[in-house]
C-alpha cells in the first residue's frame, strides 16, 4: 500500500450527505480483466446494498492521453455520487478501499478519493482541469491531497491512480465533465426510442443537439443501444447529432467513429 493522505472526519449524528468517490488505474491490459469503469458500478452498487448510501450514479472522465503517462487504454478515470449517506466519511472510505484490494490486478497502481460534495475546493477543480491537459506528477498530486478535507488512498507499486481520482472526484463534481456510465435505465435503452420514452425510463433530463437545442418528446433516437449522457449543468444531459438521416446519440458516435 502505498497510502493515505487528506483528512476524514467523523460526521456521526449528523444528516445525510452526498459523497465522492472517485477510483483510477484499477485495471490492466488482461482480456478478462474488470475495468475500472465497471469496477466503479460495482463498487456503487456495494455501497447501496450494505446500506451505506441510498443511491449512487458514476461517470467517466477523460484525462490527457500522452506517452508519459502509464495507463491501460484510454486514461480515464470514474467518480460515484452517493447519495444520502449516513455513515461517517471514514466508513465509506474504508469499504472503498476494502473493495479494491479485495480484487486486485497485477501491474494496476489504484488510486481512491473521498469527500462530500460540499466540501469540495476549487483549488482540486483547477489540478483536475490540468490533469486534462498537462503531464502531473505525484509530489504535486500529494501536496493537493493533504489539503483535502477527505481521504485520498493508494496501493500497487506506485499509486498512480491517486492523480486520476483526485482529478475525477474534482471533474464530476463540477456538474460540467464526463459521461454517465452508472445512471437507472440507460442500459435498458435499445433501438429506436423517442425522447419521451427516453426521459420516462431514465433520470435523463433533456434530450439536445449540438447546438443545445432541446428536442420535443416525440422526436425519435436511433439509440444504437448505446445510451450515455453527458453530466452538464449537474444533470444528466443526452447530446445526439444527426448522422445517416437520423439521430444518433454524439457519445456512442464520437468514442465509436
Amino acid at each position: 500500500m502505498t497510502g493515505a493522505f487528506g483528512s476524514s472526519p467523523s460526521r456521526r449524528g449528523t444528516g445525510p450527505v452526498r459523497l465522492l468517490v472517485a477510483i483510477d488505474d484499477t485495471d490492466n491490459s488482461e482480456p478478462d480483466c474488470v475495468g475500472t469503469g465497471r469496477r466503479a458500478r460495482l463498487l456503487a452498487s456495494e455501497l447501496v446494498d450494505r446500506g451505506l448510501a441510498r443511491a449512487a450514479t458514476v461517470t467517466r472522465h477523460q484525462l490527457l492521453v500522452h506517452p508519459e503517462i502509464p495507463f491501460t487504454s484510454h486514461n480515464s478515470a470514474a467518480c460515484i455520487d452517493a447519495e444520502e449517506v449516513r455513515a461517517p466519511l471514514a466508513e465509506v472510505a474504508d469499504a472503498a478501499r476494502e473493495h479494491l484490494l479485495a480484487h486486485p490486478n497485477a501491474g494496476a497502481n489504484p488510486g481512491l478519493c473521498v469527500a462530500a460534495a460540499a466540501s469540495v475546493p476549487a483549488f482540486l477543480l483547477a489540478f483536475a482541469k490540468r490533469a486534462q491537459s498537462e503531464v502531473l506528477g505525484l509530489d504535486e498530486a500529494d501536496a493537493v491531497a493533504a489539503r483535502l478535507n477527505g481521504v485520498v488512498w493508494s496501493g500497487g507499486e506506485t499509486g498512480q491512480g491517486r492523480i486520476g481520482a483526485l482529478a475525477a472526484l474534482a471533474l464530476r463534481h463540477s456538474g460540467e465533465d464526463g459521461r454517465f456510465i452508472g445512471l437507472p435505465g440507460i442500459r435498458a435503452c435499445e433501438g429506436v426510442m423517442t425522447v419521451a420514452e427516453i426521459r420516462a425510463r431514465t433520470p435523463i433530463t433533456r434530450v439536445e443537439t449540438l447546438e443545445g437545442e432541446a428536442l420535443a418528446d416525440d422526436v425519435s433516437i436511433d439509440t444504437r443501444d448505446w445510451v450515455r449522457p453527458s453530466l452538464r449543468g449537474g444533470r444528466p444531459v443526452l447530446r445526439v447529432r444527426w448522422l445517416d438521416g437520423r439521430w444518433v446519440p454524439e457519445e456512442k458516435w464520437r468514442t465509436y467513429r
